[in-house]
């Protein structure tokens, strides 16, 4: 008689649900409630929000180290100084004003200067800017140089043995002074700067005059 053993329920390989892999939840990984779930990936700044926040912390180190290296530079109220640009009109730098002012003194033979006063032709359009020639010969040498560098706009006084520099503590080119309205030195740096870094000052002297 056929042995029929192989044919119960009970017997048959590979088909009953302690058998079967994917009936027994046991044998399933990631699914139980112990397991671990996957780590989430990182939120990443944007590309413009990095690129501020590593805008911002140059220029903090920037303006400190500016400071740290740079001259003592006048602070605080400065009464007004009556002087002319190459052009014989009478200016103050100094002194009450109708609105903020930057001073910038700079040299015909300062590499930094001839990088900087190009911008500041356009700065001229928006805000009180007085530049300052020091040490840099008579009035034709200087304007002959403001004529090949296209910076006629600028209003220009000539200094040329410094006194006007010295008698502010200015032995730096370019040194650039910011006047509020009350005739304060409110900022001051040297060296290398950027025009965007003077419009912020001019527009926070503007603003705190409102």
């Amino acid at each position: 008689m056929p042995d029929d053993s192989s044919n119960t329920p009970g017997n048959t390989p590979g088909n009953t649900p302690g058998n079967n892999p994917e009936n027994n939840p046991g044998n399933k990984s990631g699914n139980g409630p112990g397991d671990t779930p996957p780590p989430k990936p990182k939120r990443r700044l944007p590309r413009w929000a990095r690129w501020t926040l590593e805008g911002l912390v140059f220029v903090a180190a920037l303006l400190a180290v500016q400071a740290w290296m740079g001259p003592d530079l006048p602070e605080g109220e400065i009464p007004g100084m009556a002087v002319e640009d190459l052009d014989g009109r009478a200016l103050t730098i100094g002194g009450p004003a109708d609105e903020p002012t930057v001073v910038v003194f700079w040299a015909t033979w300062c590499g930094y200067c001839d990088l900087e006063m190009p911008w500041l032709v356009d700065l001229v359009d928006d805000h009180r800017v007085i530049t300052v020639a020091m040490q840099s010969g008579d009035a034709d040498t200087v304007r002959a140089h403001m004529r090949e560098n296209d910076l006629e706009k600028l209003a220009v006084v000539n200094d040329p043995d410094g006194q006007i520099a010295a008698s502010l503590g200015v032995n730096v080119t370019p040194t650039f002074l910011f006047f509020d309205q009350t005739g304060r030195v409110a900022h001051s740096t040297t060296g290398l700067t950027s025009p965007w870094g003077v419009r912020l000052r001019m527009w926070w002297m503007n603003r705190a005059a409102d």
